[in-house]
């Protein structure tokens, strides 16, 4: 069994790879690649972002992942479309799901700060399920 406790999972900043000013989107990798040994075979993670608002959804660049991506809504509400130009608006218990390479985007609405759990899976050699800058972002 392992515990991890967020107060002590490292804070990385992502957002600046979107054009965000630093501090508007940090992440925490609770679970992923690097948690455990041969005995957890896992082929997911799981993260928690933190997003301030002030970035309005028509300055956030679309973009795709490798794999599929399901972010769950803890705290404040956000808009997210896709390439189809679908928006939905979610908060507090609602979770998305985009498929992988889905291009898609999403902004804080209100004045409120976002927290969110979001689940990946980890195709491949796992590559996208280690803790550091995003990979395989492909911004269209």
């Amino acid at each position: 069994m392992i515990v991890r406790k967020i107060k002590d999972v490292e804070k990385i900043d992502v957002g600046v790879p979107f054009g965000a000013p630093e501090g508007m989107m940090v992440i925490q990798w609770i679970f992923s690649n690097e948690i455990g040994d041969d005995r957890y075979h896992h082929k997911h993670a799981v993260r928690k972002y933190t997003l301030q608002p002030g970035l309005p959804l028509e300055m956030v660049p679309f973009h795709q992942h490798e794999y599929v991506q399901s972010p769950f809504i803890l705290k404040g509400r956000m808009v997210f479309e896709n390439e189809e130009n679908e928006k939905v608006e979610v908060g507090p218990g609602d979770s998305v799901i985009f498929y992988e390479n889905e291009f898609h985007r999403g902004a804080v609405l209100g004045d409120e700060p976002v927290e969110l759990l979001c689940v990946i899976d980890c195709p491949g050699d796992g590559q996208d399920c280690v803790p550091e800058q995003p990979k395989n972002i492909n911004c269209g």
